[in-house]
């Protein structure tokens, strides 16, 4: 199966919960590339994970987490604008 990036992004109101969110997902392996965003590689089990992690975590409703995933050979097509948050977290994309 080819690689996939995972991108989630999230809206979390309480301070702890969204300081425990953003562990865990570097805890999994991915990288930081907004203040309340992180990619990385995953396959299919690896998302369906980080959506159960995620939603034990966040308050359903006041809070909100996307997970995207992308294939790789999209992943190479995205562009970066502006001085990127973390490096290792955007190899393989173009930098504008």
């Amino acid at each position: 199966m080819p690689g996939l990036r995972v991108v989630v992004v999230y809206d979390v109101s309480d301070n702890s919960d969204r300081l425990r969110l953003s562990r865990r997902l570097q805890a999994m392996g991915l990288s930081r590339i907004q203040r309340s965003a992180f990619v990385g590689v995953a396959q299919r089990a690896r998302v369906r994970d980080i959506a159960r992690m995620a939603s034990r975590i966040i308050n359903p409703e006041s809070d909100v987490v996307h997970l995207f995933t992308v294939p790789e050979a999209e992943w190479r097509r995205v562009v970066v604008l502006g001085r990127p948050w973390g490096q290792e977290a955007i190899e393989n994309v173009i930098l504008v």
